[in-house]
């Protein structure tokens, strides 16, 4: 008989066991051992969606993210246009989703502590930054601000979480946009709605935008109201605490 071939394992595959393992660094060096700078930034991206969907660690996500855009802001610096923005585009898209996965407001099965959302937070500020400097318009700039608000509210900054909710709206109105701009205000509503003082008009404001969105008769209208049917329910919750 031949003797079996002895296979090396893709890279992907060798980073995400040292991951699994706990070593973060070992995988990122995995990974941007690629030649490929491209690539490797986009396997970067999806190890990143792997820690938090298959390891269910939220720190181990957050940290190999911050390595993922450093690596992708490294590549842009040494690159020209086009190439270079596509890089902080896609650092850009690693920290916004990172960061959103540091909302306790989804409902995922995935423990969701204090220090994360702080994270979470510096993730999806560092997300607005770069939609700022990529010039990427309205729209990039109101759902960057919307996270920013929502990771705000999930640590208790309430009324800064209002101001960027608010900011959120507008930039959505700009960009004619009514479907997230009512999206964003009804984050408005919630976060007024868990301020003793507003609590009356959050609650009402929110049952009123809730009708408004199921009377768009969109699935994307339909998705932001189940979503903060779904939030509401979290953060309105015996057991869920403004860190």
């Amino acid at each position: 008989m031949e003797p079996e071939e002895t296979r090396t394992p893709p890279p992907e595959s060798k980073a995400f066991d040292l991951l699994a393992a706990g070593n973060v660094p070992a995988a990122v060096a995995a990974i941007t051992a690629i030649a490929d700078t491209q690539a490797a930034l986009e396997a970067l991206a999806q190890l990143c969606q792997r820690a938090y969907r298959d390891l269910k660690s939220v720190p181990t996500m957050t940290a190999l993210a911050w390595e993922s855009i450093g690596f992708g802001l490294k590549c842009a610096a040494v690159s020209a246009d086009p190439a270079a923005s596509r890089y902080k585009c896609r650092a850009k898209a690693i920290a916004y989703n990172a960061g959103a996965n540091c909302w306790p407001g989804w409902g995922d099965s995935v423990e969701i502590k204090p220090a994360d959302i702080a994270e979470g937070l510096k993730l999806a500020e560092r997300s607005y930054e770069l939609v700022g400097e990529l010039g990427l318009g309205d729209k990039a700039i109101g759902t960057s601000l919307w996270l920013v608000g929502a990771l705000q509210m999930a640590a208790g900054h309430l009324s800064s979480a209002i101001a960027q909710f608010l900011r959120a709206e507008e930039a959505f109105q700009a960009a004619q946009l009514p479907v997230p701009a009512a999206m964003a205000r009804g984050y408005v509503a919630l976060a007024e709605k868990a301020l003793p003082e507003s609590h009356l008009r959050g609650t009402g404001s929110l049952a009123t935008i809730l009708r408004s969105l199921r009377g768009m008769e969109s699935q994307e209208a339909e998705f932001f109201a189940d979503q903060l049917l779904t939030a509401d329910r979290i953060f309105s919750s015996d057991s869920f605490r403004y860190f």
